[in-house]
């Protein structure tokens, strides 16, 4: 019994120490959850201070400053990235002429406050908020200001070499082809606080690349190419008036500065010619080109080469009217217009005018080789047309017992004709007489004349000597009428001894 109360008594006791080992056993997994819980808490704890201690000194996660990633960057990282890359190294003025006025940006102290601005944005962040930054980002932003020394701007300003040079007006100046415009100079004179306000101004607004001129600082010239381009278009269009002398082989042409220097145009566009320069002008025309009054060289038909001289009834060639052509001149230039082609105004009187034949004329002769000769020491008449002798015959010239009738030498000209013309006259000496003649043709305003003398058997030989005419030459019947009929108006008439 006792062995099994023994027994029994053993198994209770194994029973009771199982139950107390139970008891035991069961707290074990708390302690150890309990300790897990704890290491993960002191460890989280641990990584925390670890991930804040990472972004000391820096910018969080997803940050941006102006949209620039500023993420674990430190103050001075994002400030090198977000400093300014458009600032010059100096203000730079260009002036008028093209020259520059350079201004450094450190000697007038102009600056930005970006530095500042981003330590002032990092000085905000909350380093406590690193892990939430994980996951979100934080977008920043900020204007940066300039600061500057205005006062020592406009010192070095006012220092500065703004130029000196004068303006210069526009003006007309006349050239070899005509007028033209010389333009305006702008030179440096100017309204220098303008100048000064649009530089400030500019700096300002972050400007530092400028012209002077956008200021509107210079003063302009008091006359301009504009002012002055319908005076010059005025003057062009009497530079370039053309007066058209005809002179039958050729032409006179005034223009340009010849002409321009006649006449004065008044700010309406009024032309007034001078009348003394318009005279000098004429004169020039005259004497160059004038042959009335004038020794003639010629070749003869018997005699040769001669000099044929002068006299006074003797009236061939071309004789300016200076005052009549000075005048005319004068109303054309103040006409303002071009004359293609205009005669000279030649003297005349009594209906005769002045001038020689005009298909004779050329520039070294006016007698041409179509002509009457007639060679008064051997009393014969001649008719050349083209340079070929087409009449030929003896005459009687005036009596040389007598100046008043003696045919003097010299060129006449063929003035006008008449048929049964009455001749009646009294010369120097008392001679008169009265006389009619079938075929006249007058070469002289005196009243010599080419006609038929019916009253004569006898032509030619030394009857002029002592039987003579009173001047006129007088001809065969014939020949006369040929005279007459055929020879043109205007015929140079060539006689000489």
């Amino acid at each position: 019994m006792a062995t099994k109360t023994s027994e029994k008594a053993k198994q209770n006791t194994r029973s009771k120490k199982s139950g107390t080992k139970k008891k035991k056993r069961s707290a074990v997994p708390v302690i150890v959850a309990c300790s897990a819980g704890l290491v993960l808490i002191g460890g989280g704890a641990a990584a925390y201070y670890v991930g804040r201690s990472d972004y000391d000194g820096k910018f969080l996660a997803n940050t941006y400053i102006n949209d620039v990633d500023v993420s674990g960057k430190t103050v001075a990282e994002a400030q090198h990235m977000l400093a300014r890359d458009d600032l010059p190294a100096a203000l730079t003025v260009v002036k008028q002429d093209g020259g520059k006025v350079v201004v450094k940006l450190e000697d007038f102290g102009y600056s930005y406050d970006t530095d500042e601005q981003i330590q002032s944005l990092y000085d905000n962040v909350d380093h406590n908020g690193w892990l939430s930054a994980l996951s979100k980002e934080e977008r920043l932003t900020f204007e940066d200001t300039a600061s500057y020394d205005k006062d020592k701007l406009k010192s070095l300003l006012e220092e500065a070499d703004w130029g000196s040079a004068k303006n210069e007006n526009a003006e007309i100046l006349e050239t070899d082809s005509g007028f033209e415009i010389k333009d305006a100079v702008q030179g440096d004179e100017m309204e220098y606080k303008k100048l000064q306000d649009y530089i400030i101004s500019s700096v300002d607004s972050g400007k530092f690349q400028l012209e002077a001129a956008d200021s509107d600082c210079y003063i302009k010239p008091e006359i301009t190419a504009e002012d002055l381009q319908g005076e010059c278009d005025m003057l062009n269009s009497v530079y370039n008036m053309e007066i058209n002398y005809d002179f039958d082989y050729t032409k006179e042409k005034l223009t340009g500065k010849k002409l321009m220097d006649m006449v004065e145009l008044d700010e309406n566009g009024v032309i007034t010619a001078d009348p003394d320069k318009a005279m000098k002008y004429v004169e020039y025309l005259a004497e160059k080109y004038d042959t009335y009054n004038t020794e003639r060289k010629f070749h003869a038909t018997i005699q040769g080469d001669i000099t044929v001289p002068i006299s006074d009834d003797a009236k061939y060639g071309w004789w300016i009217d200076q005052q009549r052509t000075c005048d005319q001149l004068v109303d054309m230039l103040e006409l303002g217009e071009s004359v293609e082609s205009v005669d000279p105004i030649y003297y005349e009187t009594g209906g005769y005018v002045f001038t020689g034949y005009e298909k004779a004329r050329t520039k070294d002769d006016d007698i041409g080789k179509t002509y009457i000769e007639i060679d008064l020491t051997n009393q014969k008449f001649w008719y050349y047309k083209n340079g070929k002798k087409v009449k030929e015959c003896d005459i009687v010239s005036g009596q040389t017992t007598s100046a008043a009738r003696t045919t003097l030498p010299g060129v006449y000209k063929v003035w006008d004709k008449a048929t049964n013309y009455r001749m009646k006259d009294t010369n120097a000496d008392g001679d008169s007489w009265d006389t009619t003649c079938a075929y006249w043709t007058r070469v002289a305003i005196c009243g010599i004349g080419l006609h038929d003398s019916q009253w004569r058997y006898a032509f030619g030989g030394n009857i002029y000597k002592y039987n003579g005419s009173h001047g006129c030459i007088n001809m065969p019947l014939e020949y006369a009428k040929f005279v007459h009929d055929k020879v043109p108006m205007g015929t140079p008439v060539v006689m000489y001894y």
